[in-house]
């Protein structure tokens, strides 16, 4: 679904390259940018917290059904908090006050993202039942942008279109979704069970809000810095190396959902699977990224004209994320949160975002999308790196258990 999800946009990105150019292209990125920020309030994480108490409780209806009416309510709640931010931030800033057509635009992908709960279907292992729904709505609209889009003058069709594959997945899936919670009573959750739930996902939530400070926040910031132009660049880079990324994160959500039922019996099995999964899983990421430096900038020159040649020295850059992030992955969503270190996790990432801020404004202020792509990779190997220590202190680094178990089994014979 993944694949589908940054695929269609990637196919089509040079299409609206063409139709809007570098400038406009630029612009439809900030309000994109702005809007997957608010859709990672309205997220709260629950993609993991969420998924994860479905998973456990699957064989519970009424508990599903009392998951989903909590987790939609607050989901709710945050998306017209959403709303009222970008109100507000019109009613201060001029530029928010100029381009917010093109936020309201955008907000669309908020709106679907709460009406389909990924995080339902994911807990219950069904992705499948809805994925041929989503993706039937992926292609809709994936067809009317070469329909609709025919200048820079569409531009608020384009950033509309970009956005509302959100909104049509998340309408189509509604019977689904209806009768994925057909086996309790829906009803409004009281104050109790609200607060539990926001204590749940509020780890999680710190660490999604810390990744997506280092990631989607990223090209919001670097937008405030440069011209549209630029962005345009960055934003072309960003796309393309997103959408290679998929290959193996989409392996790695179908996967998350088996590691945690494995984690409540099992916990050194975890450790066996995962060590397991990084070496497969790894050779593919180091694949895509000689793939990405060496054929990349010819895909760029290619597909979208000589004018977007200065995004082919970004996307060289880009091209050590997947063989990076990889590790971060499984290290960390994989490993810490199944394995009930979430406050550990949150902790890393919550550095890492701090670290970001320390790094990324003064590479992107001097150095522009060139700056901002190193400052990316210089965060995401701190991730990693942070994350394999704390795990290897801890003897559960999916890498370096066993040379834990021998070493202290070694010791042990030396003291007897």
């Amino acid at each position: 679904m993944q694949v589908v999800n940054l695929g269609l946009p990637l196919l089509s990105l040079p299409y609206l390259a063409l139709k809007l150019g570098v400038d406009q292209l630029g612009r439809m990125a900030f309000a994109l940018a702005v809007a997957q920020l608010l859709l990672m309030v309205t997220d709260y994480g629950f993609n993991l917290s969420a998924s994860k108490a479905i998973s456990v409780n699957r064989h519970n209806p009424e508990k599903i059904t009392e998951i989903w009416c909590v987790v939609t309510f607050l989901r709710v709640v945050f998306a017209l908090g959403g709303i009222l931010c970008i109100a507000v931030a019109a009613f201060f800033f001029e530029r928010a006050r100029s381009e917010i057509g093109l936020f309201i635009a955008a907000y669309a992908m908020v709106i679907g993202n709460v009406l389909f709960p990924q995080w339902l279907f994911q807990g219950l292992e069904r992705l499948r039942v809805v994925s041929i729904v989503q993706m039937l709505a992926r292609v809709i609209v994936f067809s009317l942008v070469f329909v609709l889009v025919k200048s820079e003058d569409d531009l608020y069709w384009a950033t509309f279109l970009q956005s509302a594959g959100f909104l049509l997945g998340g309408l189509m899936a509604l019977p689904q979704t209806l009768r994925a919670i057909s086996g309790g009573k829906i009803r409004l959750p009281d104050r109790p069970t609200i607060v539990a739930q926001l204590k749940e996902g509020w780890p999680v939530f710190l660490s999604t809000a810390a990744v997506n400070v280092y990631t989607t926040s990223n090209s919001f910031i670097l937008g405030l810095f440069v011209a549209p132009v630029t962005l345009g660049y960055y934003h072309v880079a960003e796309k393309l190396i997103r959408a290679v990324q998929t290959i193996y994160s989409a392996i790695s959500n179908a996967v998350y959902p088996h590691v945690s039922h494995l984690a409540s019996t099992d916990r050194v099995a975890v450790l066996n699977f995962n060590r397991k999964f990084l070496k497969n899983i790894g050779s593919v990421a180091v694949l895509a990224s000689l793939c990405v430096y060496f054929i990349g900038p010819y895909v760029i020159k290619f597909v979208f004209g000589e004018q977007f040649l200065p995004a082919a020295d970004i996307l060289r850059v880009f091209a050590l994320l997947p063989m990076i992030i990889i590790f971060s992955n499984i290290f960390g969503v994989q490993t810490m949160i199944p394995l009930g270190m979430e406050s550990a996790f949150s902790r890393v990432l919550l550095c890492a975002a701090v670290f970001d801020f320390a790094v990324f404004i003064p590479a992107a202020y001097l150095f522009g999308g060139i700056g901002a792509a190193w400052a990316n990779i210089a965060v995401e190997l701190f991730v990693s790196l942070t994350m394999a220590v704390l795990l290897h202190l801890r003897g559960q680094n999916p890498i370096t258990f066993h040379l834990n178990k021998v070493t202290s089994h070694n010791a042990r014979n030396q003291h007897q």
